[in-house]
C-alpha cells in the first residue's frame, strides 16, 4: 500500500493492479468540474484544483480512522454545467454532464470499487443533479458512495454557515468583518470564501496580487423572490425558502453590469481563513462518509430538486451572462 498523504492515479496502473486496489474497499474518489471564470485572481481550473486538496485531506482523515488509505484518484471530468461567463469558460450542457458522469461511473464500478467519492467545488444545481445521478446508480448497483459538496450547499441554502468566527479574526477592520459574516451564505463564487480556501489547498494557483482586487458592488435581489421566500419560511418550507433566497442572491448578482465574475471581498481572503473552512468542511465530509461507507446510510440528494422539472431536465438553458459584460 502507498504511503500516507500519496496520490495513486487508478487509471495509470497497469490493469490487474487497478482492479485489486479499486476492490479493495479503499475509496476511489472522481473529480467533476468546469472550466469556469472566477474572476482575475483565480485560475479556470479554480473548482478542480481546490477538488483535489479537499479531496487529499478527506483521504488522510479517512486513512487515520481506518476507512481507506492514499487518495486514489480515478480522473476528472473536465465538464461543469451552467458555469460563470467570463474569458476561457466552457459551456456544457446539462446532458453531456449527466452522461459522462454515468459512463465514468460505470468504469469505477467495472473495476470492483466498492467505495466511492464524487468530489466537486461547482455549486450549480443542475450540476449536483448530474452528479447525483452517478450516486444513485452506483447506489442500485451496491457501491456506497458519497457527493460531500452537498453538505456545503445545504448549510448556504439553510443559512447555516456560522461557527466561523476564527475565519474572520484575519480582517483587520471590524465592520468589514461583520459585514463579511453577515454575507457568507451568498458568498458563492470567486470572493472571501472560495478564495481563501483554494489559498489554504492550492495557494501556488491564486495571483498574489489578489489583495488589489476590488469588492464586487452591492446587489439587489428581486423583492418578488424574497417575499417569497419569506411566505414559504413562514409556512415551515424552511428549505424551500433557502433556496428561493439563494435563488434570488445569484440572480442579483448575474445582472450587475459590468459583470464581476466574483462575489464579496476576495481582497480580504486568507489562508488562515481558509484554513478554518476547509478543517470545518472536511470534518463533516469525514461525518458522511463513515455514515455511508460504515453504517450504509444512502447519501443525500442535493438542493433544488425542482430544478430538474423547471429545466425540463435540463433542457431548458438558463440565463447566461453575455461575455462582453464581463468586467
Amino acid at each position: 500500500m502507498s504511503s500516507a498523504g500519496e496520490t495513486v492515479r487508478l487509471l495509470s496502473l497497469p490493469h490487474r493492479q487497478a482492479r485489486a486496489l479499486a476492490s479493495s474497499g479503499v475509496p476511489v474518489t472522481l473529480c467533476v468540474n468546469p472550466v469556469e471564470y472566477h474572476g482575475p485572481h483565480l485560475s479556470l481550473h479554480n473548482d478542480r484544483v481546490v477538488s483535489l486538496g479537499l479531496a487529499r485531506r478527506l483521504a488522510e482523515r479517512l486513512e487515520r480512522a481506518g476507512l481507506g488509505g492514499p487518495l486514489v484518484l480515478a480522473g476528472d471530468v473536465e465538464a461543469g454545467v451552467d458555469p460563470v461567463c467570463g474569458p476561457g469558460t466552457q459551456h456544457v450542457p446539462y446532458g453531456h454532464v449527466r452522461s459522462a458522469v454515468l459512463e465514468a461511473c460505470h468504469a469505477i464500478a467495472e473495476l470492483g470499487a466498492t467505495r466511492v467519492i464524487l468530489m466537486t467545488f461547482h455549486g450549480s444545481p443542475m450540476h449536483n443533479h448530474a452528479l447525483h445521478a452517478g450516486v444513485r446508480w452506483l447506489e442500485d448497483r451496491g457501491v456506497r458512495v458519497i457527493a460531500p459538496l452537498v453538505l456545503l450547499l445545504d448549510a448556504m441554502v439553510l443559512d447555516e454557515v456560522g461557527g466561523f468566527d476564527a475565519a474572520f479574526d484575519g480582517i483587520p477592520d471590524v465592520a468589514e468583518r461583520e459585514v463579511m459574516k453577515r454575507a457568507l451564505a451568498a458568498d458563492m463564487h470567486g470572493g472571501f470564501f472560495e478564495t481563501s480556501v483554494a489559498l489554504e489547498v492550492a495557494g501556488e494557483h491564486v495571483a498574489p496580487d489578489h489583495v488589489r482586487v476590488p469588492p464586487c458592488p452591492p446587489t439587489h435581489p428581486p423583492r418578488a423572490l424574497l417575499t417569497l421566500s419569506r411566505l414559504f419560511a413562514a409556512a415551515g418550507q424552511r428549505k424551500l425558502a433557502g433556496e428561493l433566497r439563494v435563488m434570488a442572491e445569484g440572480l442579483a448578482w448575474m445582472n450587475l453590469r459590468p459583470f464581476p465574475g466574483y462575489t464579496s471581498r476576495p481582497h480580504l481572503a486568507s489562508a488562515a481563513a481558509g484554513a478554518v473552512f476547509v478543517d470545518a468542511m472536511v470534518e463533516r465530509m469525514e461525518a458522511l462518509a463513515t455514515r455511508v461507507f460504515v453504517g450504509g446510510e444512502r447519501t443525500p440528494g442535493p438542493p433544488f430538486a425542482w430544478m430538474r422539472a423547471l429545466t425540463l431536465g435540463g433542457q431548458i438553458p438558463t440565463p447566461r451572462v453575455p461575455l462582453d459584460a464581463v468586467r
